[in-house]
């Protein structure tokens, strides 16, 4: 993606849009825990007297039936709505502008860093290490991928890959990953068909309706692939690029 040789405009449109999301997500759905105070610990109970020459009766070994299993980890960080199975993104409709409600479901998450000259390069294969821990954890994709930009600069972009899921685990994401939700909020939705590095042109056209509109968006934005870019050609991808509005 070019973004140095985008318009100026469109280049401070693109070097925004997750910290504040992210923020926002937490504190808006992120539930409150009352402080509590821990009851007053019980005096112990007296061991029962054993009267002499009596031996005390053995433990009974636990049967298969008494074994407990282990925790279950909730991978939803807050409350979410998990589709099973989540409808195919190919099915909706292009948009340009659509006023929309983002709906958060739990996704699998890894931060990363890439180059404007290897950037789709880099966002697959993020992509590809999250499928990997999923594999391990034995959960099921669910849904179309997101890319959230945290930030950019002259030399590249800072971003978090995320994977819809369902399903539950035992055990805790490894290499960087963690459990988390998909951005959520009113925002509007916006349709780029084509290469990834050929967006410049849909970025500047938002910028014109958002100044044509006077509306002020969010320091953040996020691209959904309804075309897996896994398996895409580049010339066949479909994006939707989410605007959150403040």
């Amino acid at each position: 993606m070019t973004l140095r040789l985008a318009p100026e405009r469109a280049l401070l449109r693109r070097t925004a849009l997750l910290l504040a999301l992210m923020v926002s997500v937490a504190a808006l759905l992120a539930a409150p825990v009352a402080a509590q105070t821990p009851p007053a610990a019980a005096p112990p109970a007296a061991e029962p007297e054993i009267a002499p020459g009596v031996t005390a009766p053995e433990a009974a070994p636990l049967d298969e039936d008494d074994m407990i299993a282990p925790p279950m980890v909730d991978p939803r960080a807050v409350e979410t709505q998990n589709v099973a199975p989540a409808p195919d993104p190919l099915t909706r409709p292009d948009g340009f502008g659509d006023p929309a409600v983002m709906q958060p479901v739990p996704v699998l998450m890894k931060k990363a860093r890439a180059t404007w000259d290897d950037a789709f390069t880099t966002i697959v294969a993020t992509l590809k290490e999250i499928d990997a821990e999923m594999a391990r954890l034995k959960l099921k994709p669910n849904g179309a991928s997101f890319i959230i930009y945290t930030s950019t600069d002259d030399m590249g972009f800072d971003f978090e890959a995320a994977v819809p899921f369902e399903g539950a685990t035992a055990e805790k994401p490894q290499g960087g990953m963690a459990f988390s939700a998909s951005p959520a909020g009113r925002a509007l939705r916006f349709t780029h068909r084509g290469p990834y590095d050929a967006m410049d042109p849909t970025y500047e056209q938002i910028a014109n309706l958002l100044d044509a509109k006077d509306l002020e968006a969010q320091d953040v934005y996020v691209e959904e692939y309804r075309a897996d870019p896994r398996t895409t050609p580049q010339d066949d991808l479909v994006i939707d690029i989410w605007v959150p509005l403040k």
